[in-house]
């Protein structure tokens, strides 16, 4: 018995110990202390933060310099951004480089590249703030403010040596970004799949960017389900995780005071909520204070940001140490990622396309198979289709085949949705006018587009045009256009006002041309105009026929202008003439003809020089108003041509020989300072004849910047009719 108990005693002591044993094995198996493991497996989690998580790049700078080996990253929204380019190989010095070099408000900002668009979409480009989808024939709210192409271009750029990774574990150190499932409200931990798409889902700030599908789902910035996602990385494998927190805090009760803020600190409440039960999970918080002042949207504080990053790594430099202490194995050498940007290209490959066949979108990316392509050509074509009036969306993919060749893959979203937009414009004299405008996809049939506008204000407008391109090919089209105009004219002789007329116009025109080519525009067509003058005083000095005619026109013009408000490059070349005569059977004879010529030639990023120039000359005493030069005044085929000092209508002439010469500098992102010196001669007759004292001369000063509602200057200007004017202007022309 004795026996028996002494060996029942042995075999409970051994039982005893062991579980004693894993029991200290597991109690101190996320302990710093423990030297029992190989290593410590150490997890890096970044949270979203916005602008704010530039910082997380001066954190890494720190564990880099303190020697600690990282084994997995995990990241939400920004911090999913700089984990993920960290993971697959960047150098935090790189990641300094890419913050710095790329313009985040740029970047966000969804503009398509203007030189790209169409013919047709250029003569109105920019007139618009405010854009809504028309889906079942009525009018709502858009999805998101950004598409995110810009965006997506840019991960694609930075993830080009990743392309034809699946699996996110198989980086240079395992990554995993969080998202949220719009529908479900769950969280989604990408760990594999394609990266930019990854990351794009994870930084999809709700009603900012519009939601990200994959694979049939739709996902949102994953801040909302879990801004610091510790549990990710302990999932992966990680004993040890490194929190680092750069969310904004709660505002407190004086900062309370718009609705935007009210509605963002309720979002705010959840997200926190979140974060709280995730920082108890880790092992070690670095939580940038430093940032609190400043707000997620800042990304103009770049510098700033690696700077608060950077002194909050050296705050925490020495625990990093001894963090770094308990491994007994060192980081790897980084390397850096070196984009060679340049790919022999076996295969397109077209995806999400049904409107169009493939061909098509082939065609309108020129890409030539079995060619060697760079990465610019290939961001500049994918440019050109988004661009076009087709296509919604384009992302592309580079993977690696045979014989170290590559597919190029490009994913296309079609355009299948009509919208409706909304213009504001406030100017010196003629106050405010509005600007409502629709644009229509095959509304009567397949191969149409469909526009309308009205214009409210002191000048009345209304405008349809139907263009059918389904028959010419991909580029030309027939044009169908009705319009109504109506304004108050001005009638000055010699130099002051001396009558005053509304003018009424009904136009009829129909034309063919190349609308949807991107190139040179050429378009020739034929009109009927009907002429209504009203509200008359001292009517006898108006020169200008309210006679009905029609007339037939031939039109060229180029432009490659960068944007239409405060371009910095580009030219812009209009020629047009306008014919009317017995011989087609009008009521009127008259010719019109114009050369105008608008060039911005950059010297620097910020200063350029420019020039206009402008010719018109015409035949025939019985001239319609719309017909007779005057500047300052609004037409969209050339936008505004202004001559300074002088007031509307101040001058209307049959022919025009005037230029001008200015500087723009931009000293500031979108502040804008302009100088112009003018020239011209207004006649009833041409003449290559140049008297000095025939000649009209002016000078502006601008003042101005690009804001949320367009342009925005304030203008002084002076001349030789004029001693001096001040205007102010705000929103696009129109």
């Amino acid at each position: 018995m004795y026996s028996s108990f002494r060996v029942t005693g042995f075999f409970l002591l051994i039982f005893l110990f062991l579980t004693a044993a894993v029991d200290a094995k597991n109690l101190n198996s996320r302990q710093i202390e423990s030297q029992e493991r190989d290593s410590l497996r150490v997890g890096l989690v970044l949270s979203g933060g916005g602008a704010l998580g530039i910082a997380h790049i001066g954190v890494i700078q720190a564990i880099e310099e303190a020697g600690i080996r990282i084994d997995y990253i995990t990241g939400t929204s920004m911090g999913s951004l700089i984990g993920g380019l960290y993971a697959i190989g960047y150098t935090s010095d790189q990641l300094v480089e890419i913050v710095k070099s790329n313009n985040f408000t740029e970047l966000f900002t969804e503009k398509v590249n203007r030189r790209y668009i169409s013919n047709y979409e250029k003569i109105y480009d920019d007139r618009t703030i405010a854009t809504f989808p028309i889906n079942e024939k009525r009018i709502d709210l858009p999805i998101g403010i950004i598409s995110g192409q810009n965006v997506y271009t840019f991960l694609s750029r930075l993830t080009q040596n990743v392309h034809g990774v699946e699996e996110f574990d198989d980086f240079d150190i395992p990554f995993a970004a969080v998202a949220t499932n719009l529908e479900t409200g769950e969280a989604k931990v990408f760990r594999s799949g394609y990266l930019p798409d990854a990351l794009r889902a994870s930084i999809s700030i709700p009603s900012i960017f519009s939601p990200h599908e994959i694979d049939g789902k739709l996902y949102v910035d994953g801040g909302l389900i879990r801004n610091l996602p510790v549990e990710d990385a302990i999932e992966m494998g990680a004993d040890y995780t490194i929190a680092v927190d750069v969310s904004s805090p709660l505002m407190e009760k004086d900062s309370l005071n718009t609705i935007t803020k009210v509605l963002n600190q309720s979002l705010l409440f959840r997200i926190h909520d979140y974060a709280d039960i995730q920082r108890q999970m880790a092992d070690y918080v670095v939580q940038v204070d430093e940032l609190e002042p400043y707000s997620a949207a800042d990304f103009d504080m770049t510098d700033k940001f690696l700077e608060i990053g950077q002194k909050a790594g050296i705050k925490h430099l020495e625990d990093f140490k001894q963090i770094a202490s308990k491994q007994k194995s060192a980081p790897p050498k980084r390397f850096g990622i070196e984009n060679t940007g340049k790919f022999p290209v076996s295969n397109v490959e077209i995806l999400g396309n049904s409107l169009y066949d493939d061909a098509f979108i082939l065609n309108q990316l020129d890409f030539i198979p079995q060619s060697t392509l760079e990465v610019n050509t290939i961001e500049e074509r994918v440019s050109k289709l988004y661009s076009s009036q087709y296509i919604d969306n384009v992302t592309y993919r580079l993977l690696p085949g045979p014989n170290e060749y590559y597919t190029l893959q490009i994913n296309v979203e079609e355009n299948e949705t009509d919208d409706f937009n909304v213009g504001l414009r406030y100017e010196t004299g003629s106050q405010a006018s509005v600007l409502f405008e629709g644009n229509f996809q095959n509304l009567l049939h397949n191969g149409s587009l469909s526009r309308a506008e009205i214009r409210l204000g002191d000048r009345i407008n209304m405008q349809t045009d139907h263009i059918y391109y389904g028959a010419l090919g991909s580029s030309l089209g027939l044009m169908t256009s009705l319009e109504y105009n109506s304004e108050n004219v001005d009638w000055f002789f010699p130099d002051r006002r001396a009558a005053q007329f509304k003018d009424e116009l009904f136009r009829v025109e129909l034309s063919g041309g190349n609308y949807f080519s991107i190139q040179n525009l050429v378009s020739i067509g034929i009109r009927r105009d009907l002429i209504r003058h009203s509200n008359r005083i001292n009517y006898n000095g108006v020169e200008a026929s309210d006679q009905n005619y029609h007339s037939v026109f031939l039109r060229f013009i180029r432009d490659k202008l960068n944007r239409n408000a405060y371009p910095t490059s580009g030219r812009k070349l209009v020629l047009e003439g306008y014919y009317s005569h017995d011989v087609i059977m009008s009521e009127l004879d008259f010719t019109s003809s114009d050369l105008y010529y608008e060039g911005y030639y950059a010297l620097t990023d910020e200063i350029s020089i420019t020039n206009t120039l402008w010719l018109g000359y015409t035949t025939g005493r019985d001239l319609p108003w719309e017909y007779w030069k005057s500047p300052n005044r609004y037409e969209p085929i050339y936008n505004f041509i202004r001559f300074g000092g002088l007031e509307p209508y101040e001058i209307s002439s049959r022919n025009v020989q005037m230029g001008s010469l200015g500087l723009q500098v931009e000293p500031f992102y979108h502040r804008f300072v302009n100088l112009n010196v003018y020239i011209g001669r207004f006649q009833d007759n041409w003449s290559f004849n140049f008297p000095s004292n025939e000649f009209e001369h002016g000078i502006s000063l601008s003042l101005g910047a690009l804001t949320i509602v367009g342009p925005a200057k304030v203008i002084l200007s002076t001349g030789s009719l004029d001693k001096f004017r001040a205007e102010l202007q705000i929103g696009y022309q129109f």
